[in-house]
C-alpha cells in the first residue's frame, strides 16, 4: 500500500465533506461552512493556518481545498483530533440537510485506504463516530 501523506489525507476528507455537503445544500454553502469552521478550529489546531478553503464555483481549474504539506510534520493524533472536529461541526452546521447517514456516506467515499490510515495512524474511526452520533439521537429522543 502506498504511503499516503497526511496532507493527502485532510484534503482528500474536507474534499469529500464538501462534495457530500454540496449535494445536500448548495456548494456555496458547503465551501462557506467549511471555511467557517476551519477558520473557527484554527484558535484549537493551529495547524489548520495551512488549509486553505476557496469558492471556485466561478473559477475553471482550482480545487476549492489546498493543503500545505507543513502539515505532514504535525502529529497524525492531533490530525485525528482536528478531523473528528471538522466531522462533527459540519454535520451539526448542516443540521437535518446532513442526513442520518452522514458520516457513513464520508466513509464510504474516502475510501477503504484512506479510512484504514485514519483508523490505524490518526485513531479516527468513522464507523465509530456514525454509531456515536446514532446513538446521541437515540437520546435525545427518550
Amino acid at each position: 500500500m502506498p504511503e499516503l501523506e497526511k496532507s493527502e489525507i485532510v484534503k482528500h476528507v474536507l474534499q469529500a465533506l464538501i462534495d457530500i455537503s454540496s449535494r445536500k445544500t448548495t456548494q456555496g454553502h458547503a465551501v462557506s461552512t467549511m471555511y467557517e469552521l476551519i477558520k473557527k478550529l484554527q484558535e484549537k489546531y493551529d495547524f489548520l493556518k495551512h488549509v486553505e478553503i476557496k469558492d471556485t464555483r466561478f473559477l475553471e481549474v482550482e480545487e476549492p481545498v489546498t493543503v500545505m504539506s507543513d502539515i505532514d510534520k504535525v502529529e497524525p493524533s492531533d490530525i485525528g483530533k482536528a478531523l473528528y472536529d471538522i466531522i462533527k461541526t459540519m454535520n451539526t452546521a448542516l443540521g437535518k440537510n446532513a442526513g442520518y447517514f452522514f458520516i457513513k456516506e464520508l466513509k464510504n467515499n474516502i475510501g477503504d485506504m484512506y479510512n484504514s490510515v485514519m483508523i490505524e495512524e490518526m485513531g479516527l474511526d468513522l464507523g465509530l463516530m456514525q454509531l456515536e452520533f446514532e446513538i446521541n439521537e437515540m437520546t435525545k429522543k427518550l
